[in-house]
């Protein structure tokens, strides 16, 4: 888990002993946006949440899957789960990457970042968004 921007922790694949560390070091929130069956063995939405629930941590699942279009509303469901809290928020998916760079266009979109601010953001959590400037700065003018 490492801090991405305020009071957002991003991470890649968790297990349930990893969410019952986040529940300790005081996560209230977990975005996963890594779609089940991605790989064989990887945890499942249900199991995830069902662990989260034990410990009263809300449990969001908004998949996005690797390679594939981005569905419409991702980015706009993403900021409003994080727009309606101000504790701790952990996102992820395999490896980061993808839970970064969601968070990334709501940030540039709707200006409330720059793109070299969310390319900083994300290196600072060992999150390599650089190769994706030119996707942040054509969301950035729209």
């Amino acid at each position: 888990m490492n801090k991405l921007h305020n009071s957002l922790f991003v991470a890649g694949q968790l297990n349930l002993d990893d969410i019952d560390a986040l529940a300790e070091a005081g996560i209230k929130t977990i975005i996963n946006n890594r779609p089940d069956n991605e790989e064989p063995g990887q945890l499942s939405q249900q199991e995830a949440n069902d662990r989260a629930e034990q410990h009263g941590i809300d449990y969001i699942y908004l998949p996005m899957a690797n390679g594939q279009p981005m569905v419409p509303t991702l980015i706009a469901d993403f900021k409003a789960v994080l727009d309606n809290t101000n504790e701790p928020v952990l996102v992820h998916c395999r490896s980061g990457m993808r839970s970064s760079f969601i968070w990334a266009l709501g940030q540039v979109t709707d200006g409330s970042m720059t793109v070299n601010a969310v390319i900083q953001a994300a290196q600072n959590a060992n999150i390599p968004l650089a190769n994706y400037r030119t996707v942040l700065e054509s969301a950035a003018k729209t």
